[in-house]
């Protein structure tokens, strides 16, 4: 969900001031995604005032739509950019990849996470296609972002990283938020009839 340097990709027409065509622009990358407000702010460095009236404007054209878990792009907006708008998140550096509970609760567990934070990790949003279930923090400056995959009994943590020699950094958060994860799974109907 890092937007790259692509050049102009609104459509010939359309008329979006420049903070407006960031926030469609970066939201249109994944357009399965929910981001949050301050996952926003932080990722594209805009003020709040200025995001907020970024956010109304593109609700008001039907090209944004908030949700209860944050904020995405309609299907009016894919029609709106160009095709080089529509790239896709990079691959991440896989950090740890295990099985989930047969009997857990995965909407359980979005419930549970959502919104949180942890240490420096700040929440971002999340992405839901299908089977595949994507939850995102990001630290604050947005050079470490990691990446809760679930899908099919699976939970794989990914890390995308600004440069390198962030990787040590990089693991370290990833690990911490396994731990929490670990915890909320831990947390599951059977583990009570176990202790």
């Amino acid at each position: 969900m890092v937007p790259g340097e692509t050049g102009p990709t609104v459509r010939e027409g359309v008329d979006l001031r420049e903070h407006d065509r960031h926030v469609l622009e970066f939201l249109s990358q994944t357009p399965t995604s929910q981001v949050a407000f301050q996952g926003l702010r932080r990722r594209l460095g805009i003020h709040p005032e200025q995001l907020s009236r970024a956010l109304h404007r593109l609700a008001d054209d039907g090209l944004v739509e908030r949700t209860e878990r944050g904020y995405r792009v309609t299907p009016k907006a894919l029609t709106v950019l160009s095709p080089d708008a529509l790239s896709h998140v990079p691959e991440g550096l896989v950090v740890l990849e295990t099985y989930l509970p047969a009997d857990l609760d995965v909407q359980s567990l979005v419930n549970a996470l959502h919104g949180r934070w942890f240490g420096p990790l700040r929440w971002f949003g999340l992405s839901e296609d299908g089977q595949n279930l994507r939850l995102w923090w990001s630290t604050e400056d947005s050079a470490i972002q990691l990446e809760v995959r679930l899908h099919q009994g699976e939970l794989r943590l990914l890390a995308h990283i600004a440069s390198r020699n962030r990787l040590d950094e990089a693991a370290r958060h990833a690990y911490l938020l396994f731990e929490h994860l670990s915890r909320e799974i831990s947390r599951s109907p059977y583990s009570a009839l176990v202790s």
